[in-house]
């Protein structure tokens, strides 16, 4: 039987990576010294029902919304993945298991845990609290005025509409490398076209309702985007596991459901690191210093379940990939 071609990657893992993170960075440059004004500018000349359409969603009770899409593709693929790792899935459906995996655990860790991360680290404060409740304006690499002792509170940095509508982006990672599919490119092309523009037009949206900043919005459509790209070549390198999927007929022996338990370990990474920053905070904005305990609980939490975060990522792996060990003798 001949094996089809290898497919290459949408954008080459070294430079790809390397080119996404730097127009991230630019991109936020050149937003950061425009962003009061121009989000202001969009706030008084909105459409109200432009805006209000990227914020309503069916998942709270409105009619359907911009961010429907990108919600509605998450689920699907959120119960396709849990079908995919019971013994009786069909076969074509295991098949197709890495690129599950790839879209849950990307969606994990970047729609919600990069995203709800920033959003309690850095308080900022949104658009309608600054204009209309006197708030203070800060930038987005600045600590905000919020804090977690307020109570539950949804930062305005960064935008979590934004960033459930660019992991539509992830669908164009999967059609362009899976191997049944390498003389349709063309399709891949287009969806993440179709992605980015959907991604923009929630961004300005947002920027409309003065609920974010354009620098919330706009400014993290790349991040976030270098997150997915990051997952997909490097930290699970789904391509190759679907190859190997496609060479030996079948998955390999691993526990079930390891991504659920990989973004367990992740999860309790992420709440150290937000622990260790928040209580570092207190300090910097000389308030709050009662989250000055948190600091240590977080190097602790980060300590615990960092190695076992790690093991299980190499096992994993190990079980795809041979893993060149030196020879003692």
């Amino acid at each position: 039987m001949m094996s089809e071609p290898f497919p290459q990657p949408l954008l080459k893992p070294g430079w790809g990576l390397a080119v996404l993170a730097s127009c991230a960075v630019g991109v936020l440059g050149l937003l950061t010294p425009f962003d009061f004004e121009a989000s202001r500018w969009l706030w008084e000349h909105a459409n109200p029902e432009f805006g209000e359409w990227t914020r309503r969603t069916l998942f709270e009770g409105d009619a359907p919304g911009l961010s429907d899409p990108g919600i509605c593709f998450l689920l699907t693929s959120l119960g396709l993945y849990l079908w995919s790792a019971r013994r009786s899935a069909p076969e074509w459906l295991q098949r197709e298991r890495p690129y599950l995996s790839f879209i849950v655990l990307s969606a994990l860790a970047g729609a919600l845990g990069l995203v709800h991360g920033l959003k309690w680290v850095i308080g900022r404060a949104r658009p309608h609290e600054v204009w209309l409740s006197d708030w203070p304006f800060t930038p987005w690499h600045s600590f905000g005025p919020h804090f977690v002792t307020e109570g539950v509170y949804f930062g305005s940095f960064p935008s979590g509409h934004t960033a459930s509508v660019v992991t539509l982006i992830m669908l164009a990672y999967v059609l362009h490398s899976h191997p049944g599919l390498h003389r349709r490119r063309m399709w891949t092309w287009l969806w993440g076209a179709v992605g980015v523009t959907m991604a923009v037009t929630m961004a300005v949206g947002r920027v409309m309702t003065a609920s974010h900043w354009l620098t919330d919005c706009l400014g993290m459509i790349l991040p976030i985007w270098t997150v997915l790209h990051w997952m997909f070549h490097r930290f699970l390198r789904t391509s190759e596991q679907r190859e190997y999927v496609r060479m030996h007929g079948s998955y390999p022996s691993v526990s079930a459901y390891w991504e659920l338990r990989l973004a367990g370990w992740g999860f309790l990474i992420l709440l150290g690191l937000m622990g260790l920053v928040i209580g570092l905070r207190s300090v910097w904005l000389e308030a709050g210093f009662e989250l000055l305990v948190l600091t240590p609980l977080g190097i602790a939490l980060i300590g615990f379940a960092w190695p076992r975060f790690r093991r299980l990522h190499e096992a994993v792996l190990s079980a795809f990939f041979v893993v060149q060990t030196n020879d003692p003798a």
